[in-house]
């Protein structure tokens, strides 16, 4: 519905995101509105299109879906907006005095015959012109914001347009809406193309083909692709933009020229992003620094394993003896295994030897529960690590060189390192660091761009050790020898029913209904454990078995009711169980226990459940499972989501009491072999796999991996020189 009024009193403003509590007179009557405005003041007359809703807790409220400024009619309208302080200098007593004068005709004689204005006691020629020009920087922007609103661009997004470019903007958007993409965050190449084609823009511009072919780049990095091959790059963007592969091809270069791309020889001409040729190179650079320049030990670990075996009454393979004695010894190693290979042992052995030796040892992970399942494990304090490479330096840490304060780093759950978090660690780790990067190099690769891990066994220049004997399997545990059997492409037992590892025979029309059962009723009581802390992994996010369906039918049986918000599709309830979505290093936080901290950045995987929500302004408060408090201003809602279910992607690094993941059909570039192991290694005492037997065995026949375009291996033996490979793999 519609709803025109006066603007009687602004409650809560909002100016990053134009969020507006504000009362309306609307006929006499006074209505609370509430929603995104436009910049706005006191006494001024509005449009808004919305609805009324009942809070709970204030009342009858309407809900603005849109708003719009009309200028004040009334007397008394244009009195209060004058003075409302939107024009410095001119108050209350002042602008009654105004209109006294020029009665309904006040805002034209101030726009239009500004000179008139000196008839008025108190306002010289000199003051009338101040009028004026603060006046006409009000009706600009107005109509700068319009015409931003004309083109379907969001309020929200139209005031981030106007606060960058200012009285630029319709000029800037008019000759080329693609500056959007770089310029302001949340507009991508589809809403710059959208904008671009309604203003008329060539569809062959350079402007167009050049956007394009940086959007191709960057869904491909969505992809894990580091670069593209410049023949298939200009087919994509070919595609994509319905022009000649040629014109595509020329813009390649001229992109070159202007620095933001960068090409590379890797098996034919590679086409970078510039951030990510960079990213890739000093990865690269980096790790050869630590390999040839490390303190050249053989110092002898079997006195110190033997007392470790003592002390801890445990037994080590000899692989574990040699993962130690590798990590001792050399600057840069890998060491992989699966699930229940002895990988947390070694890392205590190793940092009880480093003990020993004086060499200060820091654990890090890439994410926040693969932090604290790295920290509960070993005893000892680990960290994400991006938080390790903030501390001490602030918010720019990444560009910083201050070296970490360490003489060996232990990195877990590797497989989840992207290229850009490798650049930036290898940054900041002085020559002589030694660096143990421990892992399973069957997981899924990182969401991330790069081929991190691959690359590296592959290059041949890091002593890579395998863990391949099974020590976390009891009589009692069908799970690491499920993930096991799954890796090899074999069926594991499913004939179970009592144990800690079963699959639920099901027809794909009672899937859903049979995930929810399992997850919010069956599993729990046989685990006797709260729903909260068991975990559906799903293949996809799309369909009745994706994350965004399941999400919804497991909020309303898990949390169905409590102080809410919601932002676009998704409600937000206190109590719900939420996943940090992006690198977010402004957002602040706050951590009370075991004592008082205060920092900033919040990463991609971080986990929480919202703790409060304040309806007024919008804001989420959310406590992260390692205890920092986050509160989320509306403008960055969107980089939270439900967790009740997420993809499997999106559980790498954590660990779970149950994992119920339904099985079904879908597209063989997805349904694979290592992302059902995957799921299955992130459960600790149960899994429960649910759906048709037959697409069980397809996926686990499937052993499809998505090619990754990747330099990472090319660059490294050019660092250190071709075919000069130290160790065969």
């Amino acid at each position: 519905m519609k709803l025109v009024g006066n603007i009687d009193e602004i409650r809560f403003r909002n100016d990053e995101n134009g969020y507006t509590i504000a009362v309306i007179d609307v006929k006499g009557e006074p209505i609370i509105a509430v929603g995104t405005f436009p910049p706005i003041n006191e006494g001024e007359d509005v449009e808004l299109v919305g609805d009324y809703t009942n809070h709970p807790k204030f009342g009858r409220q309407f809900k603005a879906t849109s708003a719009r400024r009309i200028a004040p009619t009334s007397l008394d309208g244009i009195a209060r907006f004058l003075g409302s302080g939107l024009i410095k200098g001119v108050g209350p007593r002042t602008a009654a005095a105004i209109t006294n004068v020029f009665k309904e005709k006040t805002l034209e004689t101030i726009e239009f015959h500004p000179s008139r204005l000196t008839v008025v006691k108190g306002i010289s020629a000199s003051r009338a012109a101040l009028i004026h020009e603060a006046y006409m920087e009000n009706v600009k922007v107005q109509e700068v914001i319009m015409y931003l609103q004309e083109q379907d661009i969001a309020l929200g997004t139209a005031l981030k347009i106007y606060r960058f470019y200012g009285d630029e903007t319709i000029s800037v958007i008019s000759q080329n809406p693609y500056r959007l993409i770089e310029d302001i965050e949340g507009v991508g190449f589809v809403k710059a193309d959208r904008i671009a084609m309604k203003l008329g823009i060539d569809p062959q511009s350079a402007f167009r083909i050049r956007a394009g072919l940086i959007h191709v780049l960057n869904l491909a990095g969505e992809d894990g692709n580091t670069f593209l091959p410049r023949e298939e790059l200009c087919e994509k963007a070919s595609e994509l933009l319905k022009c000649d592969a040629a014109l595509a091809d020329e813009e390649i270069d001229s992109l070159v020229i202007d620095g933001k791309l960068k090409l590379a020889n890797i098996d034919g001409q590679a086409v970078y992003l510039r951030y990510m040729y960079n990213a890739e190179r000093e990865a690269s650079a980096g790790l050869i620094r630590l390999i040839t320049e490390a303190d050249r030990l053989s110092y002898d670990v079997e006195a110190d394993i033997a007392e470790f075996e003592r002390i801890n009454k445990v037994a080590l393979h000899e692989k574990q003896r040699e993962a130690v004695r590798t990590a001792i010894n050399s600057g840069v190693c890998v060491i992989t295994g699966g699930p229940g290979t002895g990988k947390t042992t070694v890392i205590k052995c190793i940092i009880d030897i480093t003990d020993k030796l004086n060499i200060s040892t820091m654990l890090m992970a890439p994410t926040g529960r693969a932090a604290k399942r790295m920290n509960e494990s070993t005893g000892r304090d680990a960290t994400t690590i991006h938080r390790a490479l903030m501390m001490n330096v602030g918010e720019n840490y990444k560009s910083s060189e201050t070296p970490l304060k360490c003489n060996a780093v232990i990195v877990d759950e590797v497989s989840m390192m992207d290229v850009q978090l490798v650049a930036m660690l290898v940054r900041r780790l002085s020559s002589g660091t030694r660096l143990i990067l421990v892992g399973d190099k069957d997981q899924l690769p990182s969401v991330g761009a790069g081929n991190v891990l691959s690359d590296v066994i592959a290059s041949g220049l890091v002593p890579i050790v395998m863990l391949t004997h099974i020590y976390r399997q009891s009589e009692q545990s069908l799970i690491a020898s499920a993930a096991h059997d799954v890796n090899e492409g074999l069926m594991p037992d499913i004939t179970s029913k009592d144990k800690d590892f079963f699959f639920v025979k099901v027809r794909s029309e009672q899937l859903a209904d049979t995930v929810v059962d399992m997850a919010v009723r069956r599993i729990p009581k046989f685990l006797g454990v709260e729903a909260q802390k068991l975990q559906v992994l799903c293949p996809i996010k799309n369909g009745s078995c994706g994350t965004i369906a399941l999400n919804r039918r497991l909020q309303e049986v898990i949390n169905p009711s409590g102080k809410e918000i919601k932002s676009g599709e998704i409600i937000y309830r206190v109590g719900d169980k939420v996943m940090h979505t992006a690198n977010n290093y402004q957002l602040a936080w706050v951590k009370r226990y075991p004592y008082y901290e205060t920092g900033e950045g919040v990463f991609n995987g971080d986990t929480g459940i919202i703790s409060d929500i304040n309806t007024q302004t919008g804001e989420l408060n959310v406590l992260l499972d390692d205890g920092r408090t986050v509160v989320y201003p509306p403008d960055c809602r969107n980089q939270l989501m439900l967790a009740y279910a997420v993809t499997v992607h999106k559980s790498q690094g954590s660990e779970y009491v149950g994992v119920i993941m339904p099985i079904m059909g879908g597209s063989p570039m997805i349904m694979t072999r290592n992302l059902l192991y995957t799921a299955i290694t992130r459960a600790k005492k149960f899994v429960a796999l649910v759906g048709d037997e037959y697409y069980l065995k397809r996926m686990i026949d499937n052993n499809y991996i998505a090619k990754r375009y990747s330099g990472m291996r090319t660059f490294l033996t050019e660092f250190y020189g071709d075919n000069n490979l130290l160790y065969g793999v």
